[in-house]
């Protein structure tokens, strides 16, 4: 009896931390018209929909190497898929360093969100500023797996054209 509640207790705090490593983001609040509050939370989401895409694009481009298919791969579709990481790099760094300089942004809007004139609104704008908090975090962790998916399947497809004799840009 005891190794079956043992059991269903593991079960439960497996299943609790595969949740917990795959909430869903916050979804983008609405706008309440304070334009400092809007403009971050904006600034946050967009910032989150773009960490996504570009996660989206470098997993796909990692299925496609991690799928067999490399050794079948053309010179010319591994010189794009290089040139799609490197693209996929260099938008990843500009969004860290965008996000970078919201993090501050929201630590400040947060702490005068208690003072948003009309009063009413400081509920609202809280809760929207810990939402793009939130997606912020998720943001960070959506281009950090990006850069690691983007320098390993960058390496090993400059390794492939090097192993078939090809130069690398």
């Amino acid at each position: 009896m005891k190794n079956i509640f043992g059991l269903f207790v593991c079960l439960f705090a497996v299943s609790g931390l595969a949740t917990a490593q795959n909430e869903a983001p916050p979804k983008r609040p609405d706008n309440i018209g304070v334009s400092d509050f809007d403009g971050f939370k904006n600034n946050s989401f967009d910032i989150l929909d773009e960490s996504t895409r570009l996660k989206n694009d470098a997993t796909r481009i990692d299925n496609e190497i991690k799928g067999g298919v490399l050794a079948s791969m053309t010179v010319d579709k591994i010189r794009q898929d290089i040139k799609a990481l490197r693209g996929i790099s260099e938008s990843s760094q500009a969004l860290t360093q965008k996000l970078g300089d919201l993090d501050e942004q929201g630590k400040t809007l947060l702490s005068n969100a208690k003072n948003v004139n009309p009063r009413t609104k400081a509920p609202a704008a809280t809760n929207n500023t810990n939402k793009s908090i939130k997606g912020l975090e998720v943001a960070r962790k959506n281009l950090d797996a990006t850069a690691s998916l983007v320098k390993a399947n960058t390496d090993l497809l400059v390794n492939e054209l090097k192993s078939r004799g090809e130069s690398v840009d």
